[in-house]
């Protein structure tokens, strides 16, 4: 039974794990796709969309031409994001795409979550440290089993600045009161126009899709579309923006552990070590020192 005085930030730690576990899934999806990253996003954004508008009208409010306005630049940077991060795990090692995918929470940390109004709490950043050490621990202790590339570690820098830019913009238009799901909704349409002529000319493999595929296509659309974006984006007008990048960092830790069970994927005792180091700086990091134990932030009004 679900407790009627437990609030917003109660819930939202729960919620972003759970859409931590569901995005941690994803990699393991494009992975056993047999088409380039730039038509695996350009399917998953225009599968998604359709998807996300749905989500909007039944748990949510319906999408609006205002929506679409106010979702034009973080759309933009939403869509390059989900076509440099499919680059960059085709292009480079795992663990070159993954670690630098994962680089958000240290530029937040850095200062860029002043931009929307917060301050990074000194008292978590040893935490968070423990964090990122296993986090490295975790992927370069598999590294050299893959091939890196300049290139595909490009794309993978580029990929964290266009996410990092989205999931500000994401935290602040839900401080101003904006619907998590009709963001979702917006950023899916925008993103998916922005990419669609791009991946049509740069893949060589658009019709190349096999109902394999699509049925992976789908599980992501459920897993890390709805359950992980939905989640995340309500979540965030709960609890700090820092406080839920840092979580996801259990994100590649579950890929790692994934790709152990699903693809038989080396996994030593070093790696076990890391996510060890992982989920205990995560806990750390995200329990507060207040005698609720959890991040208190406003209570705002859904």
């Amino acid at each position: 039974m679900i407790d009627s005085k437990r609030t917003g930030a109660d819930w939202a730690i729960p919620a972003v794990i759970v859409a931590t576990v569901a995005w941690g899934i994803g990699p393991l999806m494009v992975r056993a796709m047999d088409v380039s990253g730039y038509t695996t996003a350009l399917f998953r954004m225009w599968m998604g969309a359709p998807a996300m508008v749905v989500a909007a009208r039944l748990f949510g409010r319906p999408l609006t031409w205002r929506d679409l306005r106010v979702c034009a630049i973080p759309g933009c940077f939403f869509g390059g994001s989900m076509v440099m991060g499919f680059m960059a795990v085709r292009e480079t090692s795992i663990a070159n795409a993954t670690l630098i995918g994962a680089l958000t929470p240290a530029l937040l940390l850095l200062g860029a979550n002043r931009l929307v109004g917060e301050r990074s709490d000194v008292r978590r950043l040893p935490f968070a440290l423990v964090a990122f050490a296993g986090l490295a621990v975790v992927i370069l202790s598999g590294a050299s089993t893959d091939g890196a590339s300049l290139k595909g570690d490009l794309w993978a820098g580029i990929n964290v600045c266009c996410f990092t830019i989205y999931f500000l913009t994401l935290k602040k238009r839900r401080n101003e009161g904006m619907d998590g799901w009709a963001f979702l909704a917006g950023v899916f349409i925008v993103g998916g126009v922005l990419i669609t002529p791009f991946c049509i000319i740069m893949g060589n493999d658009t019709t190349s899709i096999t109902r394999t595929d699509i049925l992976y296509l789908l599980v992501m659309v459920a897993g890390p579309g709805l359950v992980g974006h939905g989640l995340i984006s309500w979540a965030s007008r709960h609890i700090p923006v820092t406080t839920t990048s840092l979580l996801t960092l259990g994100s590649p830790v579950i890929s790692v552990f994934g790709g152990w069970l699903v693809y038989d994927q080396h996994l030593g005792w070093t790696q076990v070590f890391g996510a060890a180091l992982v989920l205990g700086g995560l806990a750390g990091s995200v329990w507060d020192r207040s005698p609720r134990g959890l991040p208190v932030v406003p209570e705002p009004v859904e």
